[in-house]
Protein backbone atom coordinates (compact mmCIF):
# COMPACT_ATOMS: atom_id res chain seq x y z
CA UNK A 1 0.00 0.00 0.00
CA UNK A 2 1.20 3.76 -1.16
CA UNK A 3 0.29 6.68 0.47
CA UNK A 4 -3.50 7.60 1.12
CA UNK A 5 -4.93 11.22 0.18
CA UNK A 6 -8.35 12.04 2.54
CA UNK A 7 -10.41 14.58 1.09
CA UNK A 8 -12.77 16.33 3.10
CA UNK A 9 -15.19 19.06 1.88
CA UNK A 10 -15.53 21.70 3.90
CA UNK A 11 -18.54 23.22 5.31
CA UNK A 12 -20.23 21.04 2.58
CA UNK A 13 -24.08 21.62 3.15
CA UNK A 14 -23.68 25.65 3.33
CA UNK A 15 -20.80 25.90 0.94
CA UNK A 16 -22.92 24.12 -1.38
CA UNK A 17 -25.59 27.44 -1.22
CA UNK A 18 -22.81 29.41 -1.52
CA UNK A 19 -21.83 27.62 -4.56
CA UNK A 20 -24.47 27.94 -6.43
CA UNK A 21 -25.29 31.51 -4.64
CA UNK A 22 -21.99 33.63 -4.30
CA UNK A 23 -23.60 36.50 -2.55
CA UNK A 24 -23.67 34.78 0.30
CA UNK A 25 -19.82 33.50 0.94
CA UNK A 26 -19.61 36.95 2.52
CA UNK A 27 -22.30 36.43 5.38
CA UNK A 28 -22.60 34.25 8.67
CA UNK A 29 -24.42 31.07 7.15
CA UNK A 30 -26.79 28.37 8.55
CA UNK A 31 -28.16 25.64 7.00
CA UNK A 32 -30.71 24.02 9.08
CA UNK A 33 -33.80 20.79 8.96
CA UNK A 34 -36.59 23.14 9.18
CA UNK A 35 -39.06 25.09 6.63
CA UNK A 36 -37.32 29.04 6.78
CA UNK A 37 -41.27 29.91 8.34
CA UNK A 38 -40.12 28.08 11.21
CA UNK A 39 -36.94 27.50 11.02
CA UNK A 40 -36.51 28.54 14.97
CA UNK A 41 -38.25 24.65 15.66
CA UNK A 42 -34.94 23.31 13.78
CA UNK A 43 -31.43 22.16 14.19
CA UNK A 44 -28.11 23.79 12.51
CA UNK A 45 -26.83 21.37 9.93
CA UNK A 46 -24.01 22.93 9.03
CA UNK A 47 -22.58 27.02 8.96
CA UNK A 48 -19.87 28.61 6.98
CA UNK A 49 -16.86 29.72 9.08
CA UNK A 50 -18.00 33.81 9.19
CA UNK A 51 -21.03 31.80 11.40
CA UNK A 52 -18.82 30.05 13.65
CA UNK A 53 -16.24 33.05 14.61
CA UNK A 54 -19.86 33.94 16.44
CA UNK A 55 -20.08 30.67 18.45
CA UNK A 56 -22.31 28.88 16.27
CA UNK A 57 -21.88 24.70 15.55
CA UNK A 58 -23.26 22.14 14.38
CA UNK A 59 -26.19 20.06 15.94
CA UNK A 60 -27.03 23.45 18.04
CA UNK A 61 -30.68 24.22 17.64
CA UNK A 62 -31.84 27.18 15.39
CA UNK A 63 -33.07 29.12 17.80
CA UNK A 64 -29.47 29.48 19.61
CA UNK A 65 -27.83 30.54 16.84
CA UNK A 66 -30.58 33.08 16.13
CA UNK A 67 -29.34 34.52 19.91
CA UNK A 68 -26.11 34.31 19.32
CA UNK A 69 -26.20 36.24 15.65
CA UNK A 70 -29.49 37.38 15.06
CA UNK A 71 -28.27 38.70 11.06
CA UNK A 72 -27.51 35.20 10.24
CA UNK A 73 -28.75 33.81 6.67
CA UNK A 74 -30.84 30.86 7.27
CA UNK A 75 -31.56 28.19 4.49
CA UNK A 76 -33.37 25.24 4.68
CA UNK A 77 -31.50 21.85 3.64
CA UNK A 78 -31.66 21.23 0.09
CA UNK A 79 -30.06 17.08 0.24
CA UNK A 80 -30.70 16.15 -3.17
CA UNK A 81 -28.83 19.28 -4.39
CA UNK A 82 -25.82 18.55 -1.99
CA UNK A 83 -25.99 14.75 -3.36
CA UNK A 84 -25.86 16.16 -6.55
CA UNK A 85 -22.78 17.92 -5.98
CA UNK A 86 -21.49 15.28 -3.70
CA UNK A 87 -21.72 12.69 -7.13
CA UNK A 88 -19.58 15.71 -9.11
CA UNK A 89 -16.99 15.44 -6.59
CA UNK A 90 -16.12 11.99 -6.40
CA UNK A 91 -16.55 12.12 -10.28
CA UNK A 92 -13.80 13.97 -10.02
CA UNK A 93 -11.69 12.01 -7.85
CA UNK A 94 -12.73 9.27 -9.78
CA UNK A 95 -11.54 10.91 -13.13
CA UNK A 96 -7.72 10.10 -12.29
CA UNK A 97 -8.21 6.56 -12.13
CA UNK A 98 -6.96 5.21 -8.41
CA UNK A 99 -8.02 3.52 -5.88
CA UNK A 100 -10.89 5.48 -4.15
CA UNK A 101 -13.33 4.71 -1.32
CA UNK A 102 -16.81 7.40 -0.91
CA UNK A 103 -16.55 7.36 3.15
CA UNK A 104 -19.58 10.01 3.50
CA UNK A 105 -21.32 12.53 1.51
CA UNK A 106 -18.15 14.87 1.77
CA UNK A 107 -15.59 12.89 2.24
CA UNK A 108 -13.51 10.29 0.21
CA UNK A 109 -10.03 8.24 0.73
CA UNK A 110 -7.79 7.88 -2.63
CA UNK A 111 -5.04 5.31 -2.79
CA UNK A 112 -1.50 6.72 -4.38
CA UNK A 113 0.95 4.21 -4.83
CA UNK A 114 4.11 4.20 -4.08
CA UNK A 115 5.69 6.71 -0.97
CA UNK A 116 6.67 9.38 -3.40
CA UNK A 117 5.53 12.54 -1.23
CA UNK A 118 5.75 15.39 -3.58
CA UNK A 119 3.84 13.59 -6.50
CA UNK A 120 1.24 13.06 -4.23
CA UNK A 121 1.04 16.73 -2.90
CA UNK A 122 1.27 17.40 -6.92
CA UNK A 123 -1.84 15.25 -7.20
CA UNK A 124 -3.56 16.86 -4.10
CA UNK A 125 -3.24 19.76 -5.78
CA UNK A 126 -4.53 19.02 -8.51
CA UNK A 127 -7.48 17.63 -7.26
CA UNK A 128 -7.84 20.42 -4.79
CA UNK A 129 -8.03 23.07 -7.74
CA UNK A 130 -10.56 21.06 -10.12
CA UNK A 131 -13.04 20.86 -6.78
CA UNK A 132 -12.42 24.41 -6.73
CA UNK A 133 -12.81 25.62 -10.30
CA UNK A 134 -15.58 23.23 -11.16
CA UNK A 135 -17.68 23.23 -8.42
CA UNK A 136 -16.33 26.54 -6.63
CA UNK A 137 -16.24 24.17 -3.22
CA UNK A 138 -13.58 24.41 -0.64
CA UNK A 139 -12.33 21.25 0.59
CA UNK A 140 -9.12 20.36 3.32
CA UNK A 141 -7.17 17.29 1.94
CA UNK A 142 -4.74 15.13 4.18
CA UNK A 143 -1.53 12.82 3.16
CA UNK A 144 -0.20 10.18 5.37
CA UNK A 145 0.62 6.63 5.50
CA UNK A 146 -2.79 5.45 6.34
CA UNK A 147 -6.44 6.46 6.15
CA UNK A 148 -6.53 6.72 9.63
CA UNK A 149 -3.44 9.08 9.42
CA UNK A 150 -4.80 11.43 6.61
CA UNK A 151 -7.92 12.04 8.57
CA UNK A 152 -6.15 13.28 11.95
CA UNK A 153 -3.97 15.11 9.21
CA UNK A 154 -6.74 16.71 7.24
CA UNK A 155 -8.34 17.52 10.74
CA UNK A 156 -5.94 19.60 11.67
CA UNK A 157 -5.44 21.52 8.40
CA UNK A 158 -8.74 22.50 8.10
CA UNK A 159 -10.14 24.61 6.15
CA UNK A 160 -9.43 25.06 2.82
CA UNK A 161 -6.04 23.55 2.83
CA UNK A 162 -3.61 20.57 2.36
CA UNK A 163 -1.32 18.48 4.56
CA UNK A 164 1.23 15.93 5.14
CA UNK A 165 2.54 14.40 7.19
CA UNK A 166 5.55 11.93 6.49
CA UNK A 167 6.10 8.15 8.52
CA UNK A 168 8.79 9.46 10.36
CA UNK A 169 6.99 12.47 11.17
CA UNK A 170 4.09 10.87 12.59
CA UNK A 171 5.07 10.20 16.24
CA UNK A 172 5.79 13.92 16.94
CA UNK A 173 2.31 14.41 14.61
CA UNK A 174 0.34 12.49 16.86
CA UNK A 175 1.60 12.38 20.53
CA UNK A 176 0.48 16.01 21.88
CA UNK A 177 -3.18 15.66 19.94
CA UNK A 178 -6.06 14.63 22.76
CA UNK A 179 -7.20 10.67 21.76
CA UNK A 180 -10.27 12.09 20.72
CA UNK A 181 -8.63 12.80 17.37
CA UNK A 182 -8.76 8.90 16.65
CA UNK A 183 -11.10 7.91 14.31
CA UNK A 184 -13.33 6.13 15.88
CA UNK A 185 -12.91 6.88 19.72
CA UNK A 186 -15.87 8.84 21.43
CA UNK A 187 -16.82 10.27 24.49
CA UNK A 188 -17.55 6.67 26.37
CA UNK A 189 -14.17 5.17 24.80
CA UNK A 190 -12.13 8.45 25.76
CA UNK A 191 -13.52 8.62 29.39
CA UNK A 192 -12.41 4.99 30.04
CA UNK A 193 -9.25 5.85 28.47
CA UNK A 194 -9.01 8.83 31.18
CA UNK A 195 -9.48 6.24 33.93
CA UNK A 196 -6.29 4.81 33.59
CA UNK A 197 -4.42 8.30 32.51
CA UNK A 198 -4.88 8.48 28.99
CA UNK A 199 -5.26 11.44 27.63
CA UNK A 200 -3.00 12.01 24.77
CA UNK A 201 -2.01 9.88 21.54
CA UNK A 202 1.49 9.48 23.32
CA UNK A 203 -0.47 8.07 26.87
CA UNK A 204 -1.91 5.50 24.60
CA UNK A 205 1.04 4.06 23.13
CA UNK A 206 2.87 3.70 26.74
CA UNK A 207 0.14 1.36 27.67
CA UNK A 208 0.32 -2.01 26.99
CA UNK A 209 -1.24 -4.16 24.67
CA UNK A 210 -2.36 -6.90 27.25
CA UNK A 211 -4.35 -3.71 28.99
CA UNK A 212 -6.24 -2.02 25.87
CA UNK A 213 -7.34 -5.34 24.16
CA UNK A 214 -9.22 -6.46 27.81
CA UNK A 215 -10.72 -2.77 27.91
CA UNK A 216 -12.10 -2.94 23.96
CA UNK A 217 -11.23 -5.89 22.46
CA UNK A 218 -9.97 -6.14 18.95
CA UNK A 219 -10.67 -2.54 18.54
CA UNK A 220 -8.56 -2.20 21.86
CA UNK A 221 -5.18 -3.67 19.48
CA UNK A 222 -5.91 -1.43 16.42
CA UNK A 223 -5.95 1.84 18.97
CA UNK A 224 -2.53 0.61 19.91
CA UNK A 225 -1.12 0.47 16.29
CA UNK A 226 -2.55 3.64 15.82
CA UNK A 227 -0.13 4.80 18.99
CA UNK A 228 2.25 3.83 17.76
CA UNK A 229 2.31 4.96 13.98
CA UNK A 230 2.09 1.37 12.62
CA UNK A 231 -1.63 1.72 11.25
CA UNK A 232 -2.47 0.66 7.88
CA UNK A 233 -5.30 1.11 7.39
CA UNK A 234 -6.53 1.24 3.41
CA UNK A 235 -8.73 2.31 0.87
CA UNK A 236 -11.39 -0.27 0.05
CA UNK A 237 -11.88 0.14 -4.02
CA UNK A 238 -15.04 1.21 -5.53
CA UNK A 239 -14.73 -2.56 -7.60
CA UNK A 240 -14.61 -4.71 -4.13
CA UNK A 241 -17.73 -2.16 -3.04
CA UNK A 242 -20.00 -3.32 -4.95
CA UNK A 243 -23.00 -4.20 -2.61
CA UNK A 244 -26.14 -5.15 -1.25
CA UNK A 245 -27.29 -2.90 1.73
CA UNK A 246 -30.50 -2.03 3.32
CA UNK A 247 -31.22 1.61 4.89
CA UNK A 248 -34.58 2.80 7.99
CA UNK A 249 -35.40 5.57 9.67
CA UNK A 250 -36.26 4.79 13.14
CA UNK A 251 -36.59 8.34 14.78
CA UNK A 252 -34.12 10.23 16.62
CA UNK A 253 -33.02 7.94 19.56
CA UNK A 254 -29.40 6.56 20.97
CA UNK A 255 -30.93 3.24 22.10
CA UNK A 256 -28.55 0.48 21.56
CA UNK A 257 -31.96 -2.23 21.34
CA UNK A 258 -33.81 -0.02 18.88
CA UNK A 259 -31.16 0.57 16.91
CA UNK A 260 -30.11 -3.75 17.27
CA UNK A 261 -33.53 -5.13 16.59
CA UNK A 262 -33.92 -2.40 13.52
CA UNK A 263 -30.28 -3.72 12.18
CA UNK A 264 -31.11 -7.25 12.57
CA UNK A 265 -34.03 -6.60 10.51
CA UNK A 266 -32.12 -4.82 7.73
CA UNK A 267 -29.53 -7.81 7.76
CA UNK A 268 -32.29 -10.31 7.80
CA UNK A 269 -33.92 -8.29 4.42
CA UNK A 270 -30.01 -8.37 2.73
CA UNK A 271 -29.29 -11.69 3.63
CA UNK A 272 -32.60 -12.66 1.21
CA UNK A 273 -31.17 -11.09 -1.65
CA UNK A 274 -27.53 -12.17 -0.91
CA UNK A 275 -28.64 -16.00 -0.16
CA UNK A 276 -31.30 -15.61 -3.92
CA UNK A 277 -27.79 -14.48 -5.77
CA UNK A 278 -25.75 -17.18 -4.13
CA UNK A 279 -23.43 -14.82 -2.77
CA UNK A 280 -20.69 -14.01 0.24
CA UNK A 281 -19.07 -10.55 1.63
CA UNK A 282 -16.10 -9.82 2.16
CA UNK A 283 -16.72 -6.71 3.73
CA UNK A 284 -19.46 -4.97 5.88
CA UNK A 285 -20.21 -1.59 6.13
CA UNK A 286 -22.64 0.72 8.60
CA UNK A 287 -24.08 3.47 8.18
CA UNK A 288 -26.06 6.67 10.82
CA UNK A 289 -27.63 10.03 9.95
CA UNK A 290 -27.81 11.63 13.26
CA UNK A 291 -30.32 13.61 14.47
CA UNK A 292 -28.79 17.04 12.84
CA UNK A 293 -28.83 15.03 9.67
CA UNK A 294 -25.09 14.66 9.26
CA UNK A 295 -24.24 11.12 7.76
CA UNK A 296 -21.42 9.11 9.13
CA UNK A 297 -20.66 5.48 8.06
CA UNK A 298 -17.59 2.74 8.63
CA UNK A 299 -16.74 -0.31 6.79
CA UNK A 300 -14.82 -3.46 7.95
CA UNK A 301 -12.93 -5.56 5.70
CA UNK A 302 -13.21 -9.62 6.72
CA UNK A 303 -9.89 -11.98 6.51
CA UNK A 304 -11.83 -14.05 4.38
CA UNK A 305 -15.39 -14.03 2.32
CA UNK A 306 -18.49 -15.13 4.70
CA UNK A 307 -21.73 -16.10 4.41
CA UNK A 308 -22.39 -15.98 8.12
CA UNK A 309 -25.31 -13.68 9.27
CA UNK A 310 -24.02 -13.14 12.81
CA UNK A 311 -21.04 -12.17 11.61
CA UNK A 312 -22.47 -9.08 9.70
CA UNK A 313 -25.01 -8.07 12.35
CA UNK A 314 -21.98 -8.38 14.91
CA UNK A 315 -19.71 -6.31 12.95
CA UNK A 316 -22.32 -4.18 11.91
CA UNK A 317 -23.35 -3.29 15.02
CA UNK A 318 -19.92 -2.88 16.25
CA UNK A 319 -19.41 -0.09 13.54
CA UNK A 320 -22.66 1.49 14.88
CA UNK A 321 -21.93 1.58 18.55
CA UNK A 322 -18.39 3.17 17.62
CA UNK A 323 -20.02 5.97 15.94
CA UNK A 324 -23.00 6.81 18.57
CA UNK A 325 -21.05 8.81 21.24
CA UNK A 326 -24.06 9.09 22.73
CA UNK A 327 -25.64 10.90 20.30
CA UNK A 328 -29.23 9.91 19.05
CA UNK A 329 -29.74 8.86 15.05
CA UNK A 330 -32.83 9.06 12.99
CA UNK A 331 -31.53 6.58 10.53
CA UNK A 332 -29.13 3.36 10.33
CA UNK A 333 -28.13 1.15 7.58
CA UNK A 334 -25.37 -1.57 6.72
CA UNK A 335 -24.10 -2.99 3.62
CA UNK A 336 -22.34 -5.71 2.64
CA UNK A 337 -19.48 -5.19 0.06
CA UNK A 338 -16.50 -7.51 -1.39
CA UNK A 339 -19.12 -9.59 -3.08
CA UNK A 340 -18.14 -13.13 -4.61
CA UNK A 341 -20.55 -16.45 -5.49
CA UNK A 342 -20.03 -18.72 -2.82
CA UNK A 343 -18.57 -21.51 -5.58
CA UNK A 344 -15.49 -20.66 -7.06
CA UNK A 345 -13.97 -17.27 -6.89
CA UNK A 346 -15.03 -14.76 -9.22
CA UNK A 347 -15.44 -10.92 -7.98
CA UNK A 348 -18.36 -9.05 -8.61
Amino acid sequence: MGLILLVDMDYFFAACEESRHPELKSKPLVVGTAPVESKEHGVVQTCNYIAREFGIRSAISVANALKLNPNLVYVHSDESFYEQMSIKVMSIVRSYGLRMEALSIDEVAIEYNGDDYESAMELAKSIKERINGELKLPCTIGISTSKVYAKMVCDANKPDRIGMVKKDELLQFMHEKDVGTILGVGPKTRQRLEQIGVKTIYDLSRVDATTLLEMFGKFGGELRLIALGEDTSGVLDESEAISIGRERTIGDTSDISTIGKAIMELTDETFVELKKKNLRFGAVGAKVRYQDFSVRTRIKKLSKPSDSKELAYNTCMSLIESMLSGRKVRKVGIRLAGLEHSKGQKRL
